[in-house]
C-alpha cells in the first residue's frame, strides 16, 4: 500500500522575529505601549534570543539568494499546482484557510516557501552535477501517470487491530467485487466498505502515480499497472489485506510539466545519499554570494551550518 502524508505547511522563515530588518542598538520602533511602559524592538530581539535571530538572520539571508540565483527556474504553475495540493490535503479552501490563520501564515508566504523548496532542489541537483540528461532519463520511467482508486478490506493484524479474520475479509472483497461486476459504482462502494481511512471518503481516490515512482507493495503494483483504463481488478492480497484496484485513467505528462518534480525527486536522492550534501551546497553558494556574518553570533552560526552541525529552516 501507499504511505499517504500528513498536510505539513511549509515553515515560515523567522516567523518568531518581529521587524528583523530593523534590528537596531538603539531601541527601535515601540511594538506595545503600557502605562508599565512600551515593548520595543530591541527588548523583542533580546527575549528572542541571539541565537535565533541569527539563525533567522540566516534563513532569510538563504531564501533571498535561492529565489534570485533561480528565478529562472522556477515554474509559476508547478508552485500553483503545489499549492493547490496542500488545500486539497487539508480537507479543501476553509479548512487550508482556517490553518493559514491559525499558524499566522498567508497564501503569499506559503507560496513563497514552495519557491524556495524548488530553489533548493536546483541548487542540490546543480551541486551534485545531475545534468539534464539525467533528469531526461528519469523522465523516460516516469512520464506515464495512472490514476488509481481501490476498495480495502483490512486483515486483524497489530496496525489493523479493528480489521476482520483472514476468511472474513476475503469474503467480503468476494461479496463487493460481486456487486461491482453487477453494475454497482466503485466510488460509492468505496466510501461504504473501504477500511483504508486515507482516501475512503474520496470513493478509494489514490491520485496519479507512476510505476517507477509508487511506494504501492509489489502485488498491488502488479495487479494496478497492468490493468486497462477503466477496469477492475480481481480480489489481491496484500500484507493489508484484500483489495479491488480500478484504472480510472492515464496521461502522458510532457517533460516541461514533469521537471519540477523531477528535480525535487533527484535532489532527495542525492541528500539520502550523502548527508552532509546540502551543508556543502549551501558553503558553495555563500562563496558565490560572498555572504558574511556582521556579528559573533551570525558568523558562529553560519560557520556551524556549513559545516553541517546545523540546518537552516528551509
Amino acid at each position: 500500500m501507499k504511505k499517504f502524508k500528513k498536510v505539513v505547511l511549509p515553515i515560515a522563515l523567522s516567523a518568531s522575529v518581529i521587524g528583523l530588518a530593523g534590528c537596531s542598538t538603539s531601541g527601535g520602533d515601540t511594538y506595545i505601549s503600557s502605562k508599565v511602559g512600551n515593548v520595543t524592538e530591541k527588548e523583542v530581539l533580546e527575549n528572542i534570543g541571539s541565537q535565533n535571530v541569527a539563525k533567522s538572520a540566516t534563513d532569510v539571508a538563504v531564501r533571498k539568494i535561492l529565489l534570485e540565483k533561480y528565478k529562472d527556474k522556477i515554474d509559476s504553475k508547478y508552485i500553483e499546482s503545489q499549492y493547490e495540493e496542500l488545500v486539497n490535503q487539508s480537507g479543501g479552501k476553509d479548512a487550508f484557510e482556517a490553518i493559514l490563520k491559525q499558524q499566522g501564515y498567508t497564501a503569499e508566504k506559503i507560496k513563497e516557501q514552495l519557491k524556495v523548496r524548488t530553489a533548493q532542489a536546483y541548487m542540490l541537483t546543480e551541486f551534485s552535477n545531475i545534468t539534464e540528461d539525467k533528469i531526461k532519463e528519469a523522465y523516460e520511467k516516469e512520464k506515464v501517470q495512472y490514476h488509481l482508486a481501490h476498495i480495502l478490506i483490512s486483515v486483524k493484524s497489530d496496525t489493523a487491530p479493528n480489521g476482520l479474520s483472514d476468511e472474513e475479509a476475503k469474503s467480503k472483497a468476494e461479496d463487493i467485487l460481486k456487486k461491482l461486476n453487477e453494475g454497482g459504482d466503485f466510488s460509492t462502494l468505496a466510501k461504504e466498505n473501504s477500511t483504508d481511512t486515507s482516501n475512503a471518503s474520496n470513493g478509494g481516490d489514490l491520485g496519479w502515480s507512476s510505476k517507477e515512482s509508487s511506494s504501492f507493495v509489489k502485488e498491488f503494483s502488479d495487479a494496478a499497472y497492468s490493468l486497462e483504463k477503466g477496469k477492475i481488478s480481481g480480489v489481491v492480497k496484500t500484507s493489508f489485506g484484500y483489495h479491488i484496484i480500478k484504472l480510472l485513467d492515464t496521461k502522458e505528462l510532457s517533460y516541461e510539466e514533469m521537471k519540477p518534480q523531477l528535480v525535487e525527486k533527484l535532489a532527495q536522492n542525492a541528500v539520502s545519499a550523502d548527508t552532509t550534501l546540502y551543508s556543502k551546497a549551501l558553503k558553495a553558494l555563500f562563496e558565490e554570494y560572498d555572504v558574511k556574518g556582521n556579528t559573533d553570533d551570525v558568523k558562529n552560526y553560519i560557520t556551524d551550518m556549513i559545516s553541517g552541525s546545523t540546518t537552516t529552516n528551509q
